[in-house]
């Protein structure tokens, strides 16, 4: 299969690769923060893509594919996949080292959740199937070790690999906290997770933006100020909500006037 020009490949075909098979099929290799990127034509529907490994495992979250950039030139693809890579995927070091705005916080908490557990054999929480097969995977993970960052179970022998995990969302959280104190800080990542919501036509807007900062509960009247009361923000962080708002309504105006 793997020499066959005339194959079509499927996307389990290409997720289910091994580090070898994708070295044998790459035009190139990068590497990128220590993760190794095997760039593959695949012709058919995915064509020229962007394969990611890393400690010999396929962290195929991470890949991408021609088929998402149609009408691309392969040089622009090239350096789409290289650039967006060094900003999606990261060191140890960079995880446990300072934390300078929100949306870096929300790419190493994303790679953390998803792309990092990949490095190991696990079995995800999430299932889908028969009866049968639920009993046999209940049967499987009660000698597994259950990581609730990754949402998934870990062989017992990479009981250190899930503790690591755990330090480095622990880490993240603590940087976000002892940032969240800065209202500049706390105005953007507002502003940021009201562009992820929809504020604007969202009914519970309130609720859905500043659950992200914290645990709430959620009120009928979607009352921003019993959110913050719960939250137990200063007039600092209170002020900085009101100014993203008024940001967001702002920035709102601007695409409506130049839409018209």
């Amino acid at each position: 299969m793997l020499h066959d020009d005339n194959h079509t490949w499927t996307i389990r075909e290409i997720e289910a690769l091994t580090e070898d098979e994708a070295r044998a099929l790459s035009l190139e290799t990068v590497s990128i923060k220590g993760h190794t990127v095997y760039l593959v034509d695949f012709a058919g529907y995915f064509k020229y893509s962007a394969l990611v490994f890393a400690e010999g495992h396929h962290i195929h979250y991470a890949n991408d594919y021609e088929l998402h950039h149609p009408n691309s030139t392969r040089e622009w693809l090239r350096s789409w996949y290289i650039s967006t890579l060094n900003s999606a995927l990261w060191t140890d070091d960079e995880i446990m080292g300072p934390l300078h705005s929100y949306v870096e916080y929300t790419k190493k908490q994303h790679y953390i959740m998803n792309f990092y557990p990949q490095r190991r054999d696990h079995v995800s929480q999430w299932f889908y199937g028969s009866d049968d097969e639920r009993l046999a995977l209940q049967k499987k993970i009660k000698t597994m070790i259950y990581s609730p960052i990754a949402m998934a179970y870990f062989l017992p022998e990479d009981r250190d690999f899930v503790s690591r995990i755990a330090e480095f969302a622990d880490h993240l959280v603590a940087a976000r906290n002892s940032m969240e104190s800065d209202p500049a800080y706390l105005k953007s990542a507002i502003l940021s997770e009201m562009y992820n919501h929809e504020y604007s036509i969202n009914w519970q807007g309130n609720y859905d933006v500043l659950a992200c900062f914290g645990r709430i509960k959620f009120n009928d009247s979607d009352n921003p100020e019993e959110y913050i009361r719960q939250l137990g923000w200063t007039q600092d962080q209170r002020s900085a909500f009101y100014a993203a708002r008024a940001e967001y309504a702002r920035q709102q105006q601007e695409r409506e006037e130049s839409a018209s």
